[in-house]
């Protein structure tokens, strides 16, 4: 079994960042600026909150992290978003999922800027991914597309793994992950099947997969038995164990002897997910230069 290891490649993008750093850094008097909001520390995507933070300070980039309580209301996060999309001083915003309840609407998405908005989230930012027929449109695009799908695809490439002609089955159909994902790989050429709750007959779909995508948020529930032999998984899935120990979606000891290759938790899509998403601030850092010059502003 091959592991699709995520940390040499994190290296590696987060390794050609210094000299754009400095580059911004000379134009705009100050380094690149990413501003997260994250209402629960406790959940699993709080993880890689620190992470983030340390990396970002480790490269020189400003990072400063916002904590509102539920209690303070949509309103208090609507003017917060605001407030953080006007100030020139930010060039990138992160919202940490999960939300508060009520939360994730569209007219949260819409409130961020596009040329901040660094997960992709605004409908202005994915509409132009789900216009792309190409992959390169999304890799040369001046947009940003959802990190954590894009990461899936890098991670891809990086091990060898073409999905052109592949038939893939996508577990979860999240605005975060499972719609881009699938997006990104029809892209590639794949031919797609998306599922979720209400699919009927799953096991099925993933037994004529060449590759699986989970990316659920259910702590092992992907088995042996619903793969078929020699299958390649990647597991996006970031969750808590019985005993409290970070896994995936995965049952990573169940399936590692049948499959051809198979994407740890943790380890795997999560560093390069954290990679491209400091990437992106450097990227909306280098927007900001350039509408600097131009005299005009991205909305």
């Amino acid at each position: 079994m091959k592991l699709l290891e995520g940390k040499t490649l994190s290296a590696e993008i987060l390794g050609a960042l210094p000299a754009r750093i400095d580059a911004v850094k000379a134009r705009l008097e100050r380094p690149p600026s990413l501003a997260i909001i994250n209402y629960f520390a406790d959940s699993p995507s709080a993880v890689y909150v620190k992470r983030k933070i340390a990396a970002c300070e480790k490269l020189g980039i400003a990072v400063q992290l916002f904590a509102p309580k539920p209690e303070e209301g949509y309103p208090a996060f609507k003017a917060l978003l605001a407030r953080l999309g006007a100030d020139p001083n930010y060039d990138a915003i992160m919202i940490e999922r999960p939300l508060p309840d009520g939360f994730e609407t569209l007219e949260t998405w819409d409130a961020l800027p596009a040329a901040k908005d660094v997960d992709g989230l605004s409908t202005l930012n994915m509409g132009r991914l789900f216009l792309a027929k190409k992959f390169s449109e999304v890799e040369e695009g001046g947009y940003f597309a959802p990190c954590t799908a894009l990461a899936v695809i890098r991670l891809m490439k990086f091990h060898g793994i073409n999905p052109s002609g592949m038939n893939v089955a996508v577990a979860g159909r999240s605005a975060v992950v499972g719609r881009p994902l699938a997006q990104m790989l029809t892209s590639l050429d794949a031919t797609v099947t998306m599922c979720h709750t209400r699919t009927k007959n799953t096991a099925e779909i993933f037994k004529r997969a060449d590759l699986v995508i989970t990316a659920v948020g259910k702590a092992k529930w992907l088995k042996k038995d619903l793969l078929p032999p020699g299958a390649t998984v990647i597991d996006v899935g970031t969750n808590f164990d019985e005993s409290g120990k970070m896994c995936g979606d995965a049952d990573f000891e169940d399936i590692k002897d049948g499959a051809a290759a198979v994407s740890p938790v943790p380890g795997g899509v999560g560093p390069v997910t954290l990679a491209c998403l400091i990437e992106a601030s450097v990227k909306a850092a280098e927007l900001a230069v350039k509408t600097e010059k131009r005299g005009i502003i991205l909305t």
